[in-house]
């Protein structure tokens, strides 16, 4: 049985807490040696709160400890509270202005916040003071990478290299870079190298994998993928990209088995049944794919395509009030989605309300243009509502599209289904 110790004094809160906790506290209000040390501890286990609530009082009693103020700004960065950090990372260096540690951290948080041309400033000022400081051109690549500034995020990432050939975190980077930007020979040397450092990185496995996919090497690519699933289970994008790959690969089957043994293992997530629905009605089996939806759904309410492909299926079977419905709320959680508009209008066409079917494949193709149905759609609508000439013009548009994506092939032209 757990004990509990209540400290009680006047104008202090009064807190509760395990006898252990309170014997750490007692250690680290002693020795701020050991404070720092059990803090680090509690850090690198992935309990950073901990660790900054057991610093907190400590470093507001020594602002000028600048190790102190460092491991508290650590622990505060790590568990989201980078305002919080940024302050305790000033006074690290307030208190020791030669502390480089206390610089890359403070530059880290700088990012995270949004404030990038202070955080490179930072950043350039360590590299000044240890130009082969490990990690430093990294960081000021990610920056770059994350204001969209690639070939500056490249060169970071390169001058990093040169600093340190063998570092995996920053091959892997280089890597997902050049695969982005096809150039696969590059992408495929740097993620090898990346690998061969770092054989536990799911992170590199994967865009190695995509690599091999790319290259044709697919049974070699599928097998990166296991391994990077197997290391990181938690990571549903993941699991889906493995999953889509093996169906789209030839085994349709395995790719269901894939989802249906995370699902059955205890991994809850919406995406997994909406990709099982799509599945579930590849093979037909439409009552399955509905479940599936409706699962989705229930630990999703807000996911809207969900709602969308549950739509589409009563559709098919000839539901239309129920997908009526479906599709309203795919529709209400995203306005932005075009096929809401264009599968509502195709219900309330269905039912005679023509005029209000004609608005909303409008809608739809101020949202997507180079939609042929929805244009054919709003043409025969048109034409019920006796606007023949407008009718022939929508008719016009559809045949126009029709004839450029036989020509060109562009794939990635949006067709409703």
């Amino acid at each position: 049985m757990v004990r509990f110790l209540s400290m009680i004094r006047p104008g202090r809160i009064v807190l509760s807490l395990p006898l252990g906790a309170w014997l750490i506290l007692g250690c680290a209000a002693a020795d701020p040696a050991v404070a720092i040390a059990n803090a680090k501890e509690l850090r690198l286990r992935g309990r950073s709160s901990e660790a900054a609530r057991l610093l907190a009082p400590l470093a507001g009693e020594r602002p000028r400890d600048a190790r102190l103020q460092l491991e508290l700004a650590l622990a505060l960065h790590a568990s989201g509270g980078d305002p919080e950090a940024l302050a305790a990372a000033g006074k690290a260096l307030a208190a020791n202005p030669g502390l480089l540690d206390a610089r890359v951290l403070r530059g880290e948080v700088l990012g995270a916040l949004g404030r990038d041309e202070e955080a490179l400033e930072e950043m350039r000022g360590v590299v000044s003071a240890d130009p082969s400081r490990l990690g430093v051109h990294r960081v000021m690549g990610m920056i770059h990478a994350k204001a969209g500034r690639m070939q500056q995020a490249v060169n970071q990432f390169e001058k990093e290299l040169a600093v340190h050939p063998t570092d995996a975190d920053t091959l892997t980077e280089v890597g997902i870079f050049y695969l982005h930007t096809g150039r696969l020979a590059e992408a495929s040397d740097r993620l090898e190298r990346a690998v061969a450092q770092a054989p536990g990185s799911a992170r590199a496995l994967r865009f190695l994998a995509e690599v091999r996919l790319k290259q044709f090497r697919r049974t070699e690519g599928l097998e990166l993928q296991r391994k990077a699933v197997e290391l990181s289970p938690e990571d549903i994008s993941l699991l889906l990209d493995h999953a889509h790959a093996v169906g789209n690969y030839g085994d349709p089957e395995e790719s269901r088995r894939i989802l249906r043994r995370a699902i059955d293992g205890g991994v809850k997530d919406a995406r997994l049944y909406v990709e099982l629905g799509k599945m579930e009605r590849a093979r037909l089996a439409n009552e399955e794919a509905i479940d599936a939806y409706r699962k989705a759904i229930a630990l999703d309410p807000g996911l809207a395509e969900a709602y969308s492909n549950l739509g589409k299926i009563l559709i098919y079977l000839g539901r239309s009030e129920e997908a009526l419905q479906s599709f309203r709320e795919a529709n209400r959680l995203a306005p932005s989605d075009p096929y809401a508009y264009y599968y509502l209008g195709s219900i309330l066409a269905d039912q005679g309300k023509h005029q209000e079917a004609a608005e909303l494949f409008r809608k739809s193709l101020e949202l997507d243009p180079l939609n042929p149905m929805a244009h054919y759609a709003l043409a025969r609508t048109l034409k019920r509502l006796g606007q023949q000439e407008a009718s022939e013009a929508e008719f016009a548009r559809h045949a126009e599209i029709m004839r450029k994506l036989r020509e060109n092939k562009e794939a990635g032209v949006a067709i409703a289904e």
